[in-house]
């Protein structure tokens, strides 16, 4: 089995610890960030596969990081797993909208976390072969699949993409997926860097997924 690396990037020490002692369990090698700052240097300079980074952290957060990593294109390809006791819903939006693969929250479920990270790495072939199966435009409701699995759904299979949504009072919000990433979204035809929040916040109405 290949050998996969995870990037840790935790400033409390004990959740770090306890992190590392989990995820080498369960196969893994595993380096060590303090900081956002620090993860982004560690990112740069060593080769890692997916990173796991908690969100409040001084220097530089768990939101900038992942924007740093989803803007710099030798690192964009990287998942990005987020952790966070931060449960309200505007959290997690922020956390999709910067490019997060994965929103987890505190106290961690450890096997939620292996689910997480073994889809997209150790059963990433599996995974995106079992999905290729899926048709390449499917429609539902909100209230039935959430836009967070759907951008789950975009980002395992690695697709590029669009999900069009039209939430109860008619608003049409388009979020277009590079890579399993969200590239930019528009909302009414119009795209600019505040309509993502939007979009990602309607909680009922229908979509439709096409993937390319």
């Amino acid at each position: 089995m290949e050998n996969y690396t995870i990037l840790v990037v935790e400033d409390e020490a004990n959740m770090a610890r306890l992190l590392e002692f989990q995820l080498r369990n369960a196969g893994y090698q595993v380096i060590q960030a303090r900081d956002g700052q620090d993860g982004l240097q560690v990112a740069r300079e060593k080769p890692v596969d997916l990173i796991l980074t908690d969100i409040m952290m001084p220097m530089m957060d768990g939101y900038e990081l992942c924007r740093a990593i989803k803007k710099s294109p030798d690192l964009q390809h990287l998942p990005v797993i987020m952790l966070s006791a931060k449960i309200d819903r505007a959290s997690i939006i922020h956390g999709y909208a910067v490019g997060a693969a994965r929103y987890l929250t505190k106290p961690l479920k450890r096997m939620e976390l292996y689910k997480g990270i073994d889809l997209r790495l150790k059963y990433a072939e599996k995974a995106r072969s079992m999905l290729s199966r899926k048709a390449k435009e499917w429609t539902g409701k909100l209230s039935v699949i959430n836009i967070f699995k759907l951008l789950e759904l975009f980002s395992i299979g690695g697709w590029t993409g669009r999900i069009e949504i039209t939430n109860i009072e008619g608003q049409h919000g388009c979020l277009h997926i590079k890579q399993g990433s969200i590239e930019h979204c528009s909302l009414e035809g119009q795209i600019n860097l505040f309509n993502i929040f939007v979009v990602l916040s309607w909680e009922q109405g229908t979509f439709e997924a096409t993937r390319y």
